[in-house]
């Protein structure tokens, strides 16, 4: 209670008489009107429900009265007899385990009431008799879990009660039936498992209701039918499969962290906040009478925009986290109001032209971490009212960032972290944000980029070094695993990981790079080969048709020395030309069998493609054989062993076919593999610069 802390500080008589303990609020030196309002008991310890307390009244009233750092055990009923006038009572965190049947008799004029914090266990009917004017009830962080259903009769003017934070596990249908004002409801961090269906039929005038972080796994859909209407309705932390907003008259709805798998839409909502659920289909009667301006469905199940993209009214839509996919070109057609939109971690492949040209009042925008290896801003035109937009966690290399101001004019802020940015890319681009008076958002906390190439704690490659970053990341996360002390705060420690993983995804995107160099170098390099025989070949054709010339002007020659001279050279030519014609077809057989080997690789890979589909096949099989299994259970019941034995008989022939199958073509592979492989004389096998493996110590070492 502020007033009654914050005006001044009261002397507090209190001595030990023949009757009991007696406490006095006495004037202070502040003046009369600071003095005329507020009483604060200190200190005061009635650790005996025996003793007798009274209150020695002063000649100012007083109004609003608290205990500090006491210990009450129970309410002196007597405070209400001294002070006829007591509005409101503080008496949080005293201890207080009861509270009698006649503490409030004389509290006519109460209002607000405090009993936070102390350790009640149960509310009995008619308590509160007396106190007809309270209008605020706080019994919230107690140990109640029992409220008798008369407990609040004569409570016809609370508005406010706040039971959040007890042992509630059920509450009576006709708990809150003498409550007809009460328009909030706090009664959160309870154990509720189950709300009857007559509950709220006399509270007509609910406006707020929180049971959010209770064990709720249901609610009648009548629940709610005798509220006119609420603003709030707060169920999140619960364990509710499924919800029912037919009929359902709330603004704003909270159903973060449940089990709902499918969710139909009611006119009457405005804001809906689904998030960390296990949605997977969103439905409504029609989806273009609904009011929403707030649809938040992040950490769920979708795969498509289906109804969504009907909701013109929305203008903030949160679909992060999903399986969402491509987006088609009508996808915000609809959705000409939307403000804010936020796409990031939603698997979005392609960004076309004409997809995003109705967001004409699009303010805010993520399109983070989609794994997109290009963004042309030229498709968000349209949306030059964009103030913010998140393009950090894809696959960027460079964006045209000197156009971002004539694009988005009012643009404040763009993250950009977690790209592929080259590091003096990175640096021309964050200057020139700069000069833009753009600011750049995404950087990492300097124990993160230690060591690490970046700029202003933005992670960039640098190509004279590419095991850099992994190196950098490998020595943060030794710093964990190598420590004693127990881990407190992850959010480091969750970064690090993220970024061994997106360390692992460079290597493997380079090793991929560097695998598919490697076949198209084989490959240029058979067909140099190829060639370089056929040249060969040529010349030997040459030669050899030289040598005819030579031999038919031999034979026409008279002088004998020529003749012998040009005959030995004619002798030394065809013996060169017998062995280079030798050394031809040996080039020419290894040329075939490294063709061979080619050939038996492209088998060995459609081998184990096929090997791969057969065992999946199998597993499919098996599947449809035990689904087939459950779905006729009637039927192998009546005839058990007809059916039985064709089933088993059936499944077990398909599995047997398909593992000899496999076994065959594995034993072909090596067959085929045994005799081209270990007679290849062409240099080294195909591959065997480049390992297969896809651990990382593999990926270290052949970088």
């Amino acid at each position: 209670m502020e007033s009654a802390t914050s005006i001044l500080i009261l002397v507090i008589i209190s001595s030990m008489v023949a009757h009991g303990l007696v406490l006095e609020c006495v004037e202070g030196n502040s003046g009369y009107y600071n003095n005329n309002q507020n009483c604060t008991f200190h200190d005061v310890n009635i650790d005996d429900i025996s003793n007798v307390v009274s209150f020695r009244a002063s000649y100012y009233s007083r109004y609003n009265f608290q205990f500090i750092n006491s210990v009450l055990i129970e309410i002196p009923k007597k405070i209400f007899e001294a002070y006829s006038s007591v509005r409101t009572l503080y008496v949080a965190d005293c201890g207080i385990e009861i509270v009698s049947r006649y503490t409030f008799e004389r509290a006519t004029e109460l209002l607000f009431l405090n009993l936070s914090g102390n350790i009640l266990a149960e509310l009995n009917n008619y308590v509160f008799t007396g106190a007809s004017q309270l209008n605020i009830l706080d019994l919230s962080y107690n140990n109640i879990s029992k409220i008798e259903e008369k407990a609040f009769n004569n409570l016809n003017v609370l508005t406010t009660l706040f039971l959040t934070g007890n042992k509630l596990k059920a509450l009576n249908d006709d708990v809150f039936s003498h409550l007809p004002n009460m328009r909030k409801l706090y009664a959160a961090k309870n154990e509720l498992q189950t709300l009857q269906s007559g509950l709220f039929q006399f509270n007509t005038l609910l406006t707020m209701l929180f049971l959010q972080s209770n064990q709720l796994v249901f609610m009648d859909k009548d629940l709610f039918s005798g509220v006119n209407e609420m603003d709030y309705l707060w169920l999140s932390n619960n364990s509710l499969t499924s919800f029912d907003f037919n009929g359902l008259k709330v603004k704003r709805v909270n159903l973060i962290r449940n089990k709902l798998q499918k969710v139909k839409l009611s006119p009457n909502v405005e804001k809906l906040y689904l998030n960390n659920n296990s949605i997977s289909e969103i439905t409504a009667d029609d989806f273009k009478e609904l009011k929403l301006t707030l649809l938040s469905v992040t950490w769920n199940n979708l795969t498509s925009m289906d109804g969504i993209d009907e909701i013109s009214s929305l203008e903030v839509l949160d679909l992060s986290h999903n399986k969402i996919g491509a987006l088609k070109l009508s996808s915000f057609a609809s959705l000409k109001n939307l403000a804010d939109l936020n796409l990031e971690d939603t698997k979005i492949t392609n960004l076309q032209h004409g997809t995003f040209s109705q967001l004409t009042l699009l303010k805010r925008l993520d399109i983070s971490y989609n794994n997109l290896n290009r963004i042309d801003l030229d498709i968000f035109t349209s949306s030059h009212l964009i103030q913010e937009m998140f393009i950090e966690g894809n696959r960027l290399k460079e964006i045209n960032y000197e156009e971002l101001r004539k694009i988005f004019p009012s643009l404040s802020k763009i993250s950009i972290a977690d790209n592929n940015w080259n590091c003096s890319f990175l640096t021309r681009m964050i200057r020139s944000l700069n000069t833009q008076s753009i600011a750049v958002g995404g950087f990492k906390s300097e124990n993160l980029i230690a060591d690490k190439t970046n700029v202003k704690g933005i992670y960039c490659t640098d190509s004279t070094n590419p095991l850099n970053a992994w190196n950098i990341t490998a020595q943060h996360l030794d710093k964990y695993l190598n420590s004693t002390a127990p881990i407190f705060d992850s959010t480091e420690i969750k970064q690090i990981m993220q970024n061994a993983i997106d360390d692992i995804s460079k290597f493997n995107e380079q090793r991929a790079a560097i695998a598919n160099k490697s076949d198209n170098i084989e490959g240029e390099i058979y067909d140099l080969t190829k060639k370089l025989l056929s040249l060969e070949n040529q010349i030997i054709d040459v030669k050899k048709s030289i040598l005819d010339v030579q031999m038919s002007q031999l034979a026409n020659a008279t002088n004998e020395t020529y003749v012998s001279n040009d005959l030995k050279k004619i002798m030394l030519e065809i013996n060169e030309l017998t062995l280079s014609k030798l050394k031809q077809t040996k080039e020419e057989m290894e040329f075939k069998y490294y063709q061979q080997s080619f050939k038996n690789d492209k088998l060995e890979e459609k081998i184990t493609s096929t090997a791969e589909k057969l065992i999946l096949l199998s597993k499919q099989i098996d599947q449809t054989r035990s689904s087939s299994f459950l779905s006729h259970n009637s039927m192998e019941l009546k005839a058990p062993s007809t059916t039985e034995a064709a089933s088993g008989s059936s499944g077990s022939t398909q599995i047997m076919m398909v593992l000899i199958l496999i076994a065959l073509i594995a034993l072909i592979a090596i067959v085929v593999m045994a005799i081209y492989r270990n007679r290849l004389p062409f240099g080294r096998k195909r591959g065997e610069r480049y390992g297969t493996s896809n651990t990382l110590a593999t990926m270290v070492d052949d970088m």
